[in-house]
This record gives C-alpha cells, structure tokens and sequence, in this order.
C-alpha cells in the first residue's frame, strides 16, 4: 500500500483528504504543520505529498525544498493546495518548480485525477 502524506492547517481539510485517500486505498499521514511533517519525512517512506501552501512557521514551498534535497522521486509527486489568489511568492515557485497545484476549494476528482497521473509515472 502507497503511503501520503497530506499537511494542511485547517483539520477538516486534512481530516477530508485522508478519508477520501484512505477510501482510494492509500496509507495517509496528516500533519497540521510542516515542522510535524519533516519529522514524518525522516521517519518514513511516503509515494507523494499534498501540502497547502499557506501554512504558518514553516510555507509548503519551504517543505518541497526539504523533500525535493532528500528524494527527487518524492518531489515530482508533490501537490500544492492553495487558496492564495494572488500571491507573488506562490507564482515565482510554480513558475520555478514543476509541481501540480490544486485550488481551494477543490473537488476530490481533481485529486484523484493527480494520482492516476502520478501512477502513470
């Protein structure tokens, strides 16, 4: 079984997207922040990341960059959640790195979709 890891600050997202995983058949992980997941990430093996973008301390661009220097692999699975409209910062990364977005709100098909994708690979 294929493990995720989803980190989001707002629990009912996180709580959504592991039931919705979890019923796709993937072992999911979630984190309310991105400091919780980089300990997750020494700790385990995980096959793709979902990650909101606008997380307090530690942002989900910081967190790709951490798993992008351990796992090349894991980074081309990285998917970043956002519900940021206009964000400089956000626009310099996706121009920057080639990693999927999802807008908030989102619908579970879209997940979906990425991950048929992703096994594609």
């Amino acid at each position: 079984m294929k493990k995720v890891l989803v980190v989001d600050d707002d629990t009912d997202v996180a709580n959504l997207m592991m039931l919705f995983l979890s019923g796709l058949g993937y072992d999911t992980d979630i984190f309310l922040s991105c400091e919780e997941a980089v300990a997750a990430l020494e700790e385990n093996s995980y096959w793709a990341v979902f990650c909101d973008y606008m997380m307090p301390k530690l942002a989900g661009d910081k967190l790709y960059g951490i798993v992008k220097n351990r796992d090349a692999g894991l980074a081309k699975r990285f998917i970043v959640i956002t519900g940021a409209v206009l964000d400089e910062r956000l626009d310099d990364f996706l121009k920057s790195e080639q990693v999927k977005v999802i807008n908030k709100p989102f619908k579970l098909d879209e997940i979906k979709s990425i991950l048929i994708e992703f096994e594609e690979l």
